[in-house]
């Protein structure tokens, strides 16, 4: 009792700190010549950003290819609310091991969208970032805190939807070429033609050295080199129908070596096919899709003939429909999806399927010209197969958006969450870890207030937030190998999240105007309960990236500082310096740029606690200096 009241008043001191100083910005209540950012994610149709009741960040594609990033999953490592895990260098999975993005502290809460459509197998919640380049995106929405009103089962902590490029009705052929240390290679070209859009990307890494290390059990792995591709194609195939696919394949290998001379060398060779498409028909008040997406990996240890090749598949198909309509003041949103989700991990525990259908409704009311309310109901259904658990879960939301000046909206927001076990989570099994088939789902609630302030020196989103699960899944270590899955007791992340931006010079008529700072991040307590009930930390408290760039003509610059500190399990805060820069020729810009500029060593994942059973490390790569040339007609 006194650990809630304790919980409750820190949340309702967070709430008045933000609307007080809101109060103390009301002065500024001047007409700002900020352009008004649209976001689709935040209500399935489009509305403002600064009038949703949410923390919703919208990058273009130009703030993307401005910042350097070669991928999403760089992209991700830049952007406020996330503490970003990879098991190899530029997020490629080991083995069924995939680059996370946990938001706020809370890792595996994240649903993850492409044009709306859900990517994530249910075998192991896992998807790739690192196999969507840039140049394919039109801009990434991300939504922090539960949306599983409005997208179903597993958008417990945020959505990521990311936006395929539109077709346009002229001709364009555009290209790049990139190269650096590391043998590194990036090359990616696209062509668009009236209603058609096409786009191929190549990357490459050399092999790389000691990508992670075992202390106790006194091994490390090696990484070959790295080849992928990706490739997309999207279609105006008449008035409002619209088909998109995007596809990728990489390849590479894995080297265990032990400390010493008693045990030779294991090898795995491993390559990974993904697709996705979809077929969407959009109008101003009505969408319909049907989608699908398929990836298979295929492992082979090749040091070990007698052992069988891996082929873990994961596949996803389904319908949605939304229709937006007027009754009387109210605007109303009704839906409904229907997802069947298969997996079939062939030496771990065969082929299982599920199928997720719930009908939703939302509804949304302005009040005074200023004050905008949303409410949303969600009845989802999981229905396992022959033999498995079945659930069915209600699942309200709230919102309040309040316009107190041409320059200030405050907001808050509530909702629940709630998501199944994977396959994984109840099946897998493997030397080091197996599956808990008495696992339950977990469930719990959002809470959200704050402030999005726009004038033509400061942006600034501030949120204060309190997210609150029971019977979260986590892994069990105090038995050593093979580990399990056990579903924690309390489990909560609470503290505040900001984005900014400063624009100091906007009035002068020279370069100076160009100049831009920013920083955004979050700070909190993530905290669970263990198996014997005792709290401990399950994610880094603080993540914030700050940086300055120059968006003008011939240049473009920009120097950006990632920092993750007071993390969990006795890994090592960072902070790792990032430059890009391009310059403006008579065709095209030549680009230049170095990630992590003082090579710092990087822990990405990890267990260095005092009393782990397996004392280990996953690093990331180290400085990579990069030179490139990008043209377009």
């Amino acid at each position: 009792m006194l650990g809630d009241y304790l919980i409750k008043k820190r949340i309702l001191i967070m709430t008045c700190m933000v609307w007080l100083f809101a109060g103390n910005l009301v002065w500024a209540d001047q007409s700002s010549n900020v352009m008004d950012v649209v976001t689709v994610t935040a209500e399935r149709f489009p509305v403002k950003e600064k009038q949703s009741p949410h923390f919703v960040t919208v990058i273009s594609s130009e703030e993307l290819k401005d910042s350097g990033v070669d991928n999403l999953s760089d992209a991700v490592k830049r952007i406020g609310g996330f503490s970003y895990k990879a098991y190899a260098p530029l997020g490629v999975s080991h083995g069924g091991m995939n680059s996370t993005a946990s938001v706020r502290g809370v890792k595996d809460g994240e649903l993850v969208l492409i044009n709306g459509s859900p990517i994530q197998g249910a075998a192991g919640h896992a998807y790739d970032l690192n196999t969507i380049p840039v140049e394919q995106i039109e801009r990434i929405e991300i939504l922090k805190g539960a949306a599983s009103t409005l997208y179903g089962a597993d958008a417990m902590s945020g959505v990521i939807n990311i936006i395929t490029k539109k077709t346009i009705q002229k001709t364009a052929v555009g290209g790049s070429v990139e190269f650096g240390n590391e043998g590194y290679h990036n090359h990616g070209f696209s062509a668009s033609l009236p209603d058609v859009n096409i786009g191929f990307n190549y990357n490459h890494l050399g092999s790389q050295k000691e990508i992670s290390r075992s202390f106790t059990r006194k091994y490390r792995y090696d990484l070959d080199s790295t080849d992928k591709y990706a490739w997309n194609f999207n279609a105006t195939l008449m008035e409002n129908l619209h088909l998109d696919y995007l596809g990728s394949y990489y390849e590479t290998g894995f080297e265990k070596h032990f400390d010493g001379e008693k045990k030779p060398m294991e090898g795995t060779k491993q390559e990974h096919l993904k697709n996705f498409l979809n077929v969407r028909y959009e109008t101003q008040n009505f969408k319909a899709k049907i989608f699908g997406n398929y990836d298979e990996m295929r492992r082979d240890e090749y040091t070990s003939p007698g052992e069988p090749e891996d082929k873990n598949k994961n596949y996803n198909s389904g319908i949605e429909a939304d229709y937006r309509f007027e009754l009387s003041d109210w605007q109303l949103t009704v839906g409904s999806d229907w997802i069947h989700r298969g997996a079939d991990y062939n030496n771990q525990y065969g082929r299982h399927h599920r199928n997720d259908y719930a009908p939703f409704v939302h509804l949304k009311k302005t009040f005074w010209e200023r004050l905008t309310a949303t409410a949303g109901a969600r009845e989802q259904f999981i229905d396992g197969e022959s033999g498995t658990d079945n659930y069915n879960r209600f699942l309200p939301s709230f919102g309040l958006n309040l316009k107190t000046t041409e320059a200030i909206n405050l907001y808050a927001n509530a909702g629940k969450a709630f998501r199944a076990p994977t396959f994984n989570n109840l099946y897998y099994e493997s030397s080091f870890m197996v599956g808990n088939p008495d696992l339950k789902p977990e469930e719990g609630w959002t809470y959200e207030t704050g402030i999005k302030y726009d004038d033509d020196l400061f942006r600034l989103r501030l949120a204060a937030f309190y997210m609150t699960y029971k019977d979260k899944i986590e892994v069990d270590r105090s038995e050593g190998y093979p580990q399990t899955y056990f579903n924690a007791g309390d489990y909560a992340s609470k503290g505040i999240e900001w984005e900014t931006g400063v624009s100091p010079f906007f009035n002068n008529k020279g370069w100076l105007k160009n100049i831009l700072f920013y920083t955004s991040g979050y700070w909190a307590e993530p905290t669970a309960d263990d198996t014997e009930g005792k709290e401990y930390q399950i994610g880094p408290k603080l993540q914030t990236n700050i940086g300055m760039n120059f968006l003008g003509e011939p240049f473009t610059l920009d120097l950006n500082c990632q920092i993750l500190s007071s993390r969990e399990r006795n890994l090592d805060s960072y902070a790792s310096f990032n430059f890009y820069a391009k310059y403006k020729l008579w065709k095209g810009y030549l680009t230049f740029a170095v990630d992590n500029i003082f090579n710092k060593e990087i822990q990405v994942a990890g267990d260095m606690s005092d009393d782990a059973t397996n004392r280990y490390l996953y690093y990331e790569i180290g400085r990579l200096v990069k030179v490139g040339y990008e043209i377009a007609f």
